[in-house]
């Protein structure tokens, strides 16, 4: 009995994905201490899509502060997201967290992992004296959601 010639998981898994890498700017207001602050978001979908990387930069002058957010999953397995904070007059911090596909993932939940970014910015710039706020509109999902 001869059986079927194999083929390597490459090449199967190509035929099942569809291949979306684009990137364009994700609008979001970042405020600080109730002032709007410069900033600019952009995202990134590469891999087919499987991971998701979103970036915010406020350049201003003793504010400065740059995340990094990449989020990889795939639906048959859970997603690994990984935070890069970097600021002036802080220590770079790097940080990364596992969740249930089903909770958090870049295939399905684009705006969910823009909700944990916006999370994380909040985290990382606010505090009792610095109240921060990250506003996210739908204009802000459509151009996520258009690659979904």
């Amino acid at each position: 009995m001869t059986s079927a010639p194999r083929r390597s998981p490459t090449v199967a898994l190509r035929w099942r994905i569809t291949v979306a890498n684009n990137a364009g700017e994700l609008p979001l207001r970042v405020i600080v201490d109730g002032r709007t602050r410069s900033s600019c978001s952009s995202y990134a979908w590469t891999a087919g899509g499987l991971v998701l990387t979103i970036t915010t930069v406020l350049p201003e002058p003793g504010l400065a502060f740059e995340l990094i957010s990449t989020y990889t999953g795939h639906r048959d397995t859970d997603t690994i997201a990984t935070h890069l904070a970097l600021g002036q007059g802080r220590d770079g911090e790097i940080d990364s967290c596992r969740y249930p596909h089903e909770q958090l993932n870049p295939v399905e939940l684009a705006r969910a992992c823009a909700y944990d970014h916006a999370g994380r910015l909040i985290e990382a710039l606010g505090d009792d004296r610095h109240p921060t706020r990250v506003e996210l509109d739908e204009h802000t999902f459509s151009e996520l959601e258009r690659v979904e």
